[in-house]
């Protein structure tokens, strides 16, 4: 859901997707409409950042507070008569609707312990059980739909890369393919793009995994995940150039190729990942203080997790069985066979078992791909569409959009809705009940970007 400027008012983007169904519903506001978030719980977000970056409010939002910015000036950051910083003051963080005898109020961060990025949590505890969470980001942000706006001409897979390192083809990928419209990419450009999904879906899953044990002081499981993910990256860093993938997409195919040299090269990594993520999951499972860790903690319902929209890992941990791959195949993934990874327990071992489970399939697929290419073009002229286009894609968090609505040949309004941006709420629900000590297990466990959220 997102807004852009139209005369005389705004037009209210909303993009629905139900299996292989997407729709786009839009509508023309002028200043303010009645709030969806009523009935629509997972819209709340969305709302939220409307009013703030655009300036239409949503009528009767129940926690209409900012979402990026925090601070009050006279203008809207992605209104078309741009953002006027004067008189700018700061707005407090609200303080969570929580109260009773002993029940008292943590806040943790937005400057952290560790080397993370920033974010600010808000617990009400009684002892060490929560009984409530706000998660208040906007921290990271970067600017990145209004840096979008311009001719379409140019080449931003550089900047969409870099809304989240860790996901840099995912990005790179939606983001080509909301430019490239109908173009016909080269068969083998459209596998070697789905090689490259599967090998960052591979290294995020085994640093989940692997950070897990490191946040349960399981430290030789931790040590081997590390290790495993680090060899990885490292093959990365020699067949592709870069150790997270980045500069490899770009609309019409991909940069660089594989010799038959590289493909061997590439096969032992993936085989030597599949097995390390293997050898993870039994350290895990068999060792008793792990599992009482992990079983049971940080639950997120089915229901829940349906109402909040959920996607991802997430959502299959919690028994929603969706994933864009198969449901509205790209690239290669209509020639490729895969099943799709769910549990129903929705705990933080479901999650990781997903995770554990996806990079299995990940190895088969780059070997389905390395099997069924030939060798062929790898990059294409494109012609940007005109209108509205929209690229979905399976990032390793899940369903993540980049839509562009094009104009005359320039991008007037460009949109991103990273997974992590409708998770974070259901972190939020995941961790009631659980004692404070093991927030940082489950947050872990849902993997989530705070620059992919921020923008």
């Amino acid at each position: 859901m997102f807004a852009s400027e139209s005369s005389p008012g705004a037009t209210l983007n909303v993009l629905l997707r139900r299996g292989s169904e997407v729709i786009r519903i839009t509508s023309e506001v002028e200043g303010r409409y009645p709030a969806v978030t009523p009935r629509v719980p997972s819209a709340s977000v969305f709302e939220r950042t409307i009013w703030e970056m655009n300036g239409i409010i949503p009528e009767g939002h129940e926690y209409l507070v900012p979402s990026i910015y925090w601070r009050k000036g006279n203008g809207h950051p992605l209104q078309k008569g741009g953002y006027f910083a004067d008189g700018e003051s700061k707005i407090p963080i609200p303080k969570n609707h929580v109260s009773g005898t002993g029940v008292f109020e943590i806040p943790v961060g937005p400057v952290h312990a560790g080397v993370i990025e920033p974010g600010h949590f808000r617990f009400s505890a009684a002892g060490e059980p929560i009984l409530g969470l706000k998660v208040h980001l906007g921290y990271a942000h970067k600017g990145i739909e209004k840096l979008m706006e311009g001719p379409v001409g140019r080449n931003l897979s550089h900047l969409a890369e870099r809304i989240s390192g860790d996901n840099a083809v995912a990005h790179g990928l939606a983001h080509a393919h909301a430019i490239e419209g109908d173009t016909d990419i080269p068969d083998r450009a459209r596998y070697l793009r789905s090689i490259l999904s599967e090998l960052e879906r591979i290294h995020n899953h085994l640093d989940i995994v692997a950070g897990l044990c490191t946040d349960t002081a399981f430290s030789v499981a931790a040590s081997y995940g590390a290790e495993a993910r680090e060899e990885l990256l490292r093959a990365n860093y020699e067949l592709f150039g870069s150790r997270m993938l980045m500069g490899n997409i770009v609309p019409g195919g991909v940069k660089k190729d594989l010799s038959a040299d590289r493909i061997h090269k590439l096969e032992n990594a993936v085989m030597r990942a599949g097995f390390a993520a293997m050898k993870l999951d039994g350290y895990m499972r068999r060792s008793p203080s792990e599992v009482d860790r992990l079983d049971t903690t940080g639950i997120l319902v089915t229901d829940d997790a349906l109402r909040l929209g959920t996607v991802g890992t997430v959502a299959r941990a919690s028994g929603i069985v969706s994933d864009v791959r198969a449901d509205l195949p790209y690239d290669a993934y209509g020639s490729l066979s895969f099943n799709t990874i769910y549990k129903n327990k929705g705990d933080v071992m479901s999650r990781a078992a997903v995770r554990v489970g996806e990079v299995a399939e990940s190895v088969s697929l780059i070997l389905q791909c390395i099997t069924d290419m030939d060798y062929g073009e790898i990059r294409t002229e494109t012609k940007a569409p005109e209108g509205f286009s929209c690229g979905i894609v399976e990032s390793p968090r899940g369903e993540l959009l980049h839509c562009a609505d094009i104009r005359d040949g320039n991008i007037w309004r460009y949109s991103v809705r990273d997974p992590s941006v409708v998770n974070w709420p259901a972190l939020e629900l995941a961790v009631l009940g659980n004692i404070v000590p093991d927030f940082p297990l489950i947050n872990k466990s849902f993997g989530l970007s705070y620059c992919g959220n921020d923008l």
